[in-house]
């Protein structure tokens, strides 16, 4: 984004529009997932990272990697759907219109939760939310911890929208809350997909001649992502479902929160 940027506005827009985003998707879920708030809270959620990643990155950079996330996670779930090829569910009417069986909703979803994910990995590893490491063991490694980071999330997710909020329905049940574990190993290889492409395809950006770094707009900006991921986490503590998963936030979500945080701080010192 260009230097004229006012840091206030863009501040104030971002933080209105992650808040916004945060009280809808509790409210939805105190309701027992009404689709309304489920399907609201998405769409501001992903608005908030488009406008995060524009100051961060650039819109190009963030743009391409909202193509990316949005389209390999409708193909995925679009091939996983129609050919069976991972344990059978399916989406019902709570999450709005469906394509090929996908919710629409749902591929927004998975861009502005990989994107903190993302940005919340890159102040664990790097002390910073953009990534500036090109080496592509590095790449591989960041987003293999991408995917376990995001994957976490899904512990507590999964069994809200199956059992409160009937969102989808496995046609098999399984062992975790009658939830099949290969959910869980999907998400993994679902979500190491999404960042390698993301990783690769912005470090290509990222060198191209015309490629302008953007302004920083200090720590607490960078720190807004890992600031989404722990709201989130901290929202399944206060009315998850069922009642045994609130335990599961604080370590699986906790754990890369605070080493984020650290990270980031460590790294920017006294800066603000």
């Amino acid at each position: 984004m260009p230097k004229r940027t006012n840091p206030y506005l863009a501040h104030a827009i971002l933080w209105v529009l992650g808040l916004s985003a945060l009280l809808t998707r509790a409210a939805s879920r105190a309701a027992a997932g009404a689709n309304s708030g489920l399907i609201l809270g998405n769409v501001l959620f992903g608005l908030a990272a488009l406008v995060h990643g524009t100051c961060l990155m650039g819109w190009k950079r963030i743009l391409a990697f909202f193509c990316i996330a949005c389209g390999l996670a409708f193909a995925l779930e679009f091939l996983s759907i129609g050919t069976g090829l991972a344990t059978p569910y399916h989406y019902t009417p709570v999450l709005g219109p469906c394509l090929g069986g996908v919710a629409l909703v749902v591929p927004l979803g998975w861009f502005s939760m990989m994107y903190s994910s993302h940005c919340l990995v890159n102040c664990i590893a790097e002390g910073q939310a953009l990534s500036t490491r090109g080496s592509s063991i590095w790449i591989l490694l960041l987003s293999l911890l991408t995917a376990l980071v995001l994957t976490a999330w899904d512990l507590t997710l999964d069994p809200f929208m199956v059992h409160r909020a009937h969102a989808w329905v496995w046609d098999q049940g399984g062992p975790y809350l009658g939830i099949p574990l290969a959910n869980y190993v999907n998400w993994v290889e679902v979500s190491f997909i999404i960042a390698v492409a993301c990783r690769f395809t912005d470090r290509t950006l990222a060198s191209q001649p015309d490629a302008v770094p953007a302004p920083s707009m200090g720590r607490w900006w960078e720190a807004y992502p890992i600031a989404v991921y722990a709201l989130v986490g901290l929202s399944d503590i206060a009315i998850g479902y069922p009642p045994a998963t609130r335990v599961i936030s604080p370590f699986a979500m906790g754990i890369p929160v605070l080493a984020g945080l650290a990270g980031l701080w460590q790294s920017r010192g006294g800066e603000g």
